[in-house]
């Protein structure tokens, strides 16, 4: 089955310890030999983003990771990088708003799991209030 992945489980599942950033459904689905991970190019950017201003962080350790190895180190985990598209533009131009969350590249990955008809995996709670929009989303639960 395919899943997208979400910034922070990127994170988590490249540069974290795994066993308390991510739930035990989680490892599960991403150990799995048949999953096929997806992650937005809006996620590549952030992390991208992320490691040039110094902001991976695992617990209180900062980590020093170069950005121009980022796309190695996801191919690497056997991470295929999916395209925004028009369609997933519309999406989101269409996508409510809910609560406070106002995040737009949030909204773009929500937007884009949800056109692909693909579950998400985030640890953002935020994302569950989508599931009415029709995603399908895996709440990692810390």
């Amino acid at each position: 089955m395919r899943y997208y992945l979400d910034t922070n489980i990127l994170i988590f599942s490249l540069f974290g310890s795994g066993k308390s950033d991510l739930s035990s459904d989680t490892l599960d689905i991403l150990a799995d030999y048949s999953t096929v991970k997806l992650t937005s190019t809006v996620c590549i950017h952030e992390l991208i983003h992320l490691c040039q201003i110094g902001k991976i962080t695992i617990g209180k350790k900062k980590l020093l990771v170069n950005s121009d190895s980022i796309l190695d180190i996801v191919r690497d985990f056997d991470v295929s990088i999916v395209t925004v598209t028009e369609r997933h533009l519309e999406k989101m131009t269409i996508l409510p708003f809910h609560g406070d969350h106002r995040d737009p590249n949030d909204r773009l990955i929500i937007a884009q799991a949800i056109s692909d008809r693909i579950p998400l995996i985030s640890s953002d709670g935020n994302f569950s209030d989508y599931t009415k929009d029709g995603l399908e989303f895996i709440y990692n639960e810390r």
